[in-house]
């Protein structure tokens, strides 16, 4: 969360939640006056994730099923984005498109994925992302690249910022 500027009083998107992994440390770190929203194309997820809010009692999370072209939210209202393992299973740019019109002026989208390499661990290496191709598809989509770094063995992170030439 410190790599992505995840702070009190933050709108964080959670793109791609799954079953809600990030929701509880969002939640906590953008506290009473912030909120966290997770969406997932999978409706299954995002059951799983509303039991998680509920048991945890998350009162700034909400959860809604959204689509690759079509985040259900207005324009310039997120100041972080998460894609946690999320990018290689996009189709395309439609999404990077999306959280670009939903994020404000000067916005941090915060990637995390796997290395492009064997692991004993996630999805085969030809699903995977590569560190350049993300970062590639990050700078075709409006964001300005700050930082790259290691995240373990298996992972890297992408800090990036919604360009100001972008609106």
């Amino acid at each position: 969360m410190d790599a992505f500027y995840v702070d009190e009083g933050c709108t964080v998107l959670d793109v791609g939640c799954g079953p809600g992994a990030f929701l509880e440390s969002a939640s906590e770190r953008v506290g009473s006056a912030g909120k966290v929203i997770g969406i997932d194309i999978q409706e299954p997820f995002i059951r799983m994730a509303l039991h998680l809010v509920s048991e945890k009692g998350l009162a700034n999370v909400t959860l809604m099923t959204s689509r690759e072209d079509g985040i259900p939210l207005e324009g310039q209202c997120v100041d972080i984005a998460l894609l946690v393992t999320t990018m290689h299973e996009l189709e395309g740019r439609d999404t990077l498109d999306e959280i670009n019109r939903v994020m404000k002026k000067g916005g941090v989208i915060g990637v995390i994925e796997w290395e492009k390499q064997k692991t004993p661990i996630g999805p085969p290496v030809s699903e995977r992302m590569g560190q350049d191709e993300a970062e590639e598809l990050l700078g075709r989509c409006g964001f300005d690249i700050e930082k790259v770094f290691s995240i373990g063995r298996y992972h890297y992170g992408i800090s990036a910022r919604k360009s100001k030439m972008a609106d």
